[in-house]
């Protein structure tokens, strides 16, 4: 099996930083200014799922994030942190990030699909074809990888046939999408009958 990038959750959120003077109750003087820099972490966690660059550097966003009572998209972070932590190498960690996110919403079919990934890395198909058909159910982001995934499980358990709907259904969302096309070149299609 392929190693597919993992899907960071699709929600936009506010500017990424800001630096601004400070005057408050801090002891300073005259010639002193307290510059705090506010740094968005839930975008900074977004941003190094979305884009894989920086990962401990996202990891250390996604982790204030997390925490922070005020944080929105609390489970999209949660998704997010799983798929930094699963590019890192820890898919235990991405899996307890996974089903937190689930916890908070359990219709979040990203986390669903993710969670599937990282379970056919793990080499455990059931877990990730009941995963992958439940994030499929919910219209996870990226369908085309959704039942791509699928397609490859059900290749590595012999059933050629579904195999090759799926990666059939995968590139009916997204034509040009080469690992579809590239699985769907090894088949012949014989024709049944007389």
């Amino acid at each position: 099996m392929k190693k597919l990038a993992l899907l960071s959750a699709a929600f936009v959120f506010s500017a990424a930083s800001a630096a601004f003077a400070v005057q408050g109750p801090f002891p300073t003087t005259d010639r002193e200014v307290i510059i705090v820099y506010a740094t968005d972490a839930a975008q900074q966690c977004f941003n190094a799922a979305q884009t894989g660059v920086n990962l401990p550097y996202g990891l250390e966003h996604c982790n204030t994030a997390v925490i922070d009572p005020m944080t929105n998209y609390r489970a999209q972070t949660f998704v997010n942190r799983g798929i930094i932590r699963a590019d890192l190498g820890d898919g235990g960690g991405a899996l307890s990030d996974f089903n937190v996110a689930l916890t908070n919403n359990p219709n979040l079919g990203d986390a669903y699909l993710n969670r599937a990934l990282v379970l056919i890395a793990q080499k455990q198909p059931t877990e990730a074809l009941a995963a992958v058909n439940q994030g499929i159910a919910l219209g996870a982001t990226n369908l085309q990888i959704a039942y791509y995934s699928r397609g490859e499980i059900e290749d590595d358990a012999g059933q050629y046939a579904a195999a090759y709907r799926d990666y059939k259904q995968a590139l009916a969302i997204k034509p040009d999408y080469a690992p579809a096309q590239r699985q769907l070149a090894r088949f012949k299609v014989v024709p049944t009958g007389p």
